[in-house]
């Protein structure tokens, strides 16, 4: 009977073990455990998310809390203010605060206010934890991913860098979460500066921007008298080129606001002769909200290259038309480059210089044969003549124009390699700088010295033409056994082709910056000649001011 009577009670003491208050809070879930059924359901199904918002590093944020057994790893409700301004002064950057769980976070943390449950502590601590990465990652290396823009992008500044679940690690022992996300932000003079450069342009464009300058039949010289230079003086005014504010309805161009435009010209890599033609009228007509978006977009291929700078390095600015050699942080050379053109971009990649050519041969590139000799020759303009090309069978034997049939000659039929020797009149000139890439792109001289003073200067096939080309030789070999300028112009001077490697390979930046900020803190732009800023405006996801 007793053991019948201990069966019967059986069930009755199971069902009170669930229903029984105290019993039932004993199991309730933990944040612990709720933390990690919202990581794994992150895992298994990435398109859920938490709170209707999918997670932006799953991985990052499954190691960050799995290293800590799901842990909490953040102080509510503190820690959400934190990363809610964290989240919003990432506009400073150029960077939309939307994209990193604000409305998530600022509900679930509206809810945890008025009821502090379980479930939305662990909703809170994964938000926090994944808008944090997201964050840290995007602000360091960039939102969008450049080889999806271009295959041809090279440079990936996330290799050998920390996984984001140690940024988080100390994040989470960081004495304030805001304040620790933004000592994860690059330091580099060319991304400080261009922030700055975003806060002046975004208040500019908030207080109504700048007037536009009507465009005219002719050009406004110095000293000319023209309705126009009152609308001058007033677009200068704004942006600080111009000072105060005497004469400025007047209509004759004097000299102080002849140093103005020379100014603005200077910074927007014009010809800075005064002279407000056409091509300085556009660059004024720009509008200040056009010039934010111009920095959010180069602000974003900072983050793509900065991080990964050495502190001496060359620099190629496409747009800029500009080569720098950068050593120990400092400029030390610069100097005026022709780029390729439309049809024949200069794509963007690094590689590391390993040597460079005295007197150079020149062998003509698969692009070239086909489009410019083999094209020519069959027009009969007799390219091989005009480039004084000599033509090499596959034994390096010399073959007699004459006995090539030029009309059925395609670059899949013509077994012929094409080289020009050295000489004043190589298309390489007197010095090729070569760092070896899958582009067959690398620095070269140019005979063709006039073009270097127009102001977009895209002409080449290619490759880079360098003004002054010799100059940029000596700075790189200084010190470098007895490659003096004197020996240099003496090698040059026997026209005979003379390899000289580098001690140390020296790393190639080939970069697309339409705005950019130099050492000394002054702002350019550029044209941008291949209009490859609004891909990346698009990609970055918004239009966000």
């Amino acid at each position: 009977m007793k053991v019948r009577t201990r069966c019967c009670l059986a069930p009755i003491l199971l069902a009170l073990y669930f229903v029984n208050p105290a019993r039932a809070d004993a199991q309730a879930p933990t944040v612990d455990n709720t933390i990690r059924l919202r990581v794994e359901q992150a895992r298994q199904q990435p398109t859920v998310g938490v709170r209707g918002t999918r997670l932006l590093q799953p991985e990052a944020i499954a190691r960050f809390f799995e290293a800590r057994a799901f842990a909490p790893a953040w102080r509510l409700p503190g820690s959400a203010v934190q990363m809610l301004a964290a989240i919003r002064n990432i506009d400073q950057d150029g960077l939309n605060p939307a994209h990193y769980h604000l409305g998530a976070i600022t509900a679930a943390l509206d809810a945890y206010a008025k009821t502090p449950s379980t479930d939305v502590a662990a909703d809170l601590q994964v938000l926090i934890a994944d808008a944090a990465a997201a964050l840290v990652d995007h602000v360091r290396y960039g939102r969008v991913r450049p080889a999806s823009l271009d295959k041809r992008w090279n440079v990936d500044p996330r290799v050998g860098a920390p996984p984001l679940d140690i940024a988080l690690e100390d994040l989470a022992r960081a004495s304030a979460l805001d304040v620790g996300i933004e000592s994860k932000k690059p330091t580099h003079f060319i991304y400080t500066g261009l922030k700055q450069a975003l806060a002046r342009m975004r208040a500019v464009a908030t207080a109504g921007g700048w007037p536009a300058v009507k465009a005219g039949a002719t050009a406004i010289k110095p000293g000319a008298t023209d309705p126009r230079v009152a609308m001058v003086r007033k677009r200068l005014l704004v942006t600080g080129e111009l000072a105060g504010t005497t004469s400025v309805d007047d209509t004759v161009y004097g000299a102080d606001l002849e140093s103005a435009v020379k100014n603005f010209q200077a910074h927007h890599r014009l010809t800075d002769d005064g002279v407000i033609g056409k091509a300085t009228i556009e660059a004024m007509n720009v509008s200040a909200g056009a010039r934010v978006q111009q920095l959010r977009v180069n602000l974003e291929r900072a983050r793509w290259v900065v991080g990964g700078l050495s502190d001496t390095f060359v620099l190629v600015n496409l747009p800029a038309f500009k080569a720098y050699v950068i050593r120990d942080r400092k400029n030390v050379w610069e100097a005026r480059t022709q780029i390729g053109r439309a049809a024949r971009q200069t794509p963007t990649f690094r590689a590391d210089m390993k040597y460079l050519v005295l007197n150079p041969d020149w062998t003509v590139p698969p692009t070239i044969l086909a489009q410019d000799v083999l094209a020519g020759m069959r027009k009969g303009q007799n390219t091989i003549a005009r480039k004084r090309l000599t033509i090499l069978d596959q034994q390096g034997r010399a073959v007699d124009p004459a006995s090539i049939d030029w009309q059925t000659a395609t670059p899949g039929n013509f077994r012929y390699t094409l080289r020009q020797p050295p000489g004043p009149d190589n298309a390489l000139g007197r010095v090729k700088f070569i760092f070896p890439n899958q582009y067959s792109i690398f620095l070269h001289d140019t005979p063709s010295q006039e073009l270097f003073t127009s102001d977009q200067r895209t002409f080449s096939s290619g490759c880079i033409r360098v003004e002054h080309p010799l100059d940029m030789a000596a700075i790189l070999l200084e010190g470098q056994e007895n490659w003096t300028p004197a020996r240099i112009q003496e090698v040059v001077a026997s026209q005979e082709s003379h390899t000289v490697f580098l001690t140390t390979p020296l790393p190639v930046l080939i970069v697309y910056w339409t705005a950019s900020v130099g050492a000394s803190g002054e702002l350019r732009f550029a044209t941008d000649v291949y209009t490859l800023d609004p891909a990346v405006l698009r990609a970055l996801g918004d239009t966000q001011p």
